[in-house]
């Protein structure tokens, strides 16, 4: 448990140097977030992104160590981070917002449809989307991706095709990191 929590913490403290703070305030300023909605993040990892949630924040992940760390490092009585699928959520729930950052690389395309499929029934308001950009990325940003543990990259414009299936996409833009090191692409979509 304790090797597994600090793992967590060194995957997190890691990607902040090597990406620094740029996508937190590019999803921040995309999501908008007021402290009367409520937020669902899929695939929360470490809990990174909770930072721009003012209000109610639900952070699912499958990864314990990771939910861990979260729990320990944001853990507050607005923030929970929980183990579960997507399709685990009561068939009830409902979300004003939500966030999936860094997930959709991970997604082969019907996984990705299911979980987005899912998404469109839980999200109220909006959906943002943060993923890598393999088309803008180059030289050491390309080492990157290429040792990346996601094995479905997308080109921003499949990236675009995939969510446009469930999703209006309403704004769509590529950044740097604060280091240069990643190239991410961020979409802001609306229900459908």
């Amino acid at each position: 448990m304790i090797r597994g929590f600090l793992g967590a913490g060194f995957f997190y403290y890691a990607r902040l140097a090597l990406n620094g703070h740029r996508a937190l305030n590019e999803v921040g300023r995309a999501l908008a977030a007021t402290s009367s909605e409520s937020v669902l993040d899929t695939g929360c990892g470490c809990g990174w992104f909770c930072q721009v949630v003012p209000g109610s924040y639900l952070g699912i992940d499958l990864d314990t160590d990771y939910l861990d760390f979260a729990r320990w490092r944001w853990g507050l009585s607005a923030r929970r981070f929980e183990r579960m699928l997507l399709e685990d959520l009561p068939t009830d729930a409902q979300f004003d917002k939500a966030i999936m950052a860094s997930v959709l690389h991970h997604l082969s395309d019907d996984a990705a449809n299911t979980v987005l499929g899912a998404l469109a029934r839980v999200v109220r308001r909006r959906l943002v989307v943060l993923d890598l950009d393999p088309d803008a990325s180059s030289g050491i940003q390309t080492f990157f991706l290429n040792h990346d543990r996601g094995e479905h990259i997308r080109p921003p414009a499949r990236q675009r095709e995939i969510l446009a299936s469930h999703f209006k996409v309403v704004d769509q833009r590529s950044f740097p990191s604060s280091t240069h090191l990643a190239v991410h692409t961020l979409f802001t979509c609306e229900p459908a």
